[in-house]
């Protein structure tokens, strides 16, 4: 499945803006690209911005992307999740938090750049 991505290094946190249609094949290839500009940039607080993600996760997709975040963006420090309010359902907060991830899911912007760059 075909998807952009942009990704932005700050300071105190990088910011990765997903445009893609809601498959879970698309997610996986999203978070490898996400891992490695993480990495080689020396990122350890991080925004994903979903809100141009067109369509629909179901529960379980929403669950095992929360342990694909684990398995690709565990070495984070902090990771929030931007969705527009309708889609709010923090199952795949729930997953990753399980797994001892702190990942979590934010609809307005400055609240989730709030809540990475605290300590």
């Amino acid at each position: 499945m075909a998807y952009k991505l942009t990704y932005k290094h700050g300071p105190k946190m990088a910011l990765a803006e997903v445009s893609a249609l809601a498959f879970l094949e698309s997610a996986e290839p999203v978070l490898v690209e996400i891992a490695a500009c993480t990495r080689q940039h020396g990122d350890r607080r991080l925004l994903v911005n979903l809100l141009d993600v067109v369509g629909t996760f179901g529960a379980k997709e929403q669950q095992a992307i929360g342990l694909l975040a684990v398995q690709y963006l565990g070495h984070m420090e902090k990771v929030a999740s931007l969705v527009p309010q309708e889609k709010l359902t923090r199952i795949s907060e729930s997953a990753a938090r399980a797994e001892g991830m702190q990942l979590q899911v934010f609809t307005n912007f400055t609240d989730a750049v709030s809540w990475l760059v605290a300590d």
